[in-house]
């Protein structure tokens, strides 16, 4: 294993201890997402709004801050006081993830550990076709379970991630649920409400509006919303994509796999989709 790999799995672990013991007392804001649901952008906007530092990618550090993870409700995750869980649609979240795993783009060019993995498991012809790949990909997401080796924290399936933090946020008020989907058609009442939930009553709203301005997909991007740019870590940025992808085989995986669930997060009234 490559020094970089063996420093990249200590930061995690330092981070995961973290997480269970010094965030609990300096009260920090932990966001906790199933990958690829708008993690970075919340986490953003929460830094900003609140004042707080945003350490991402690098160590945690001693004072309160904002930290987004993909960790699951265990040990002593659910216990931090503000915990922010960010749900997003599992078909826009399979799209999404193809792109990132898959295809290549700027961000993980840097860094093509995901890439290498997820082709060697996949040996598409063509992995620019999305439509007639999509099924075995949602099949593969569902079902493959890698190693701490290959992943330290591996959130699991999008279902079996989201099921734990629902059961975790059940009589808890410290755990405060918000859709990627709200927070596209309205930034800025999503995170004025999300104020709310820090006890921050007295917040200047001229301030919010600026930080959601600055983390825009339009100011970030100089793209709008549904735009796409297949090199960028920020591709699209829009809700319902997958309407656009999904033929009748990855329908009827995701649906066994996963159907289910989007009724209970009410996303679907039924399975006729």
């Amino acid at each position: 294993m490559k020094l970089k790999q063996i420093l990249g799995k200590f930061e995690h672990a330092t981070r995961l201890l973290y997480i269970n013991s010094v965030t609990l007392a300096n009260e920090s804001v932990l966001v906790v997402e199933y990958p690829k649901s708008g993690g970075t952008w919340l986490a953003q906007l929460i830094s900003g709004c609140l004042n707080l530092p945003f350490p991402r990618n690098k160590y945690p550090i001693l004072k309160k801050a904002v930290y987004h993870s993909h960790y699951q409700p265990k040990y002593l995750i659910d216990k931090n006081k503000y915990i922010v869980w960010l749900l997003r649609d599992g078909r826009d979240i399979m799209v999404s993830s193809y792109f990132h795993h898959l295809v290549w783009n700027d961000k993980n060019k840097k860094d093509p550990k995901l890439v290498n993995y997820y082709r060697s498991k996949l040996k598409f012809e063509d992995y620019s076709d999305i439509e007639n790949n999509l099924a075995t990909y949602i099949e593969f997401l569902f079902t493959d379970e890698p190693s701490k080796l290959i992943f330290f924290n591996y959130p699991g399936n999008w279902k079996a991630y989201n099921q734990k933090w629902l059961e975790a946020s059940k009589n808890q008020k410290n755990v405060y649920l918000i859709r990627y989907e709200d927070m596209l058609k309205d930034t800025f009442s999503e995170t004025t409400k999300l104020m709310q939930f820090f006890n921050e009553d007295d917040f200047d709203t001229s301030h919010v509006q600026s930080i959601v301005n600055k983390f825009s997909f339009e100011n970030q991007t100089k793209r709008k919303p549904g735009e796409e740019n297949t090199n960028s870590f920020l591709r699209k940025g829009i809700s319902g994509d997958w309407k656009n992808h999904f033929n009748e085989d990855a329908k009827n995986v995701f649906k066994k796999h996963a159907g289910d669930m989007l009724i209970e997060l009410g996303y679907e009234d039924s399975l006729d989709w």
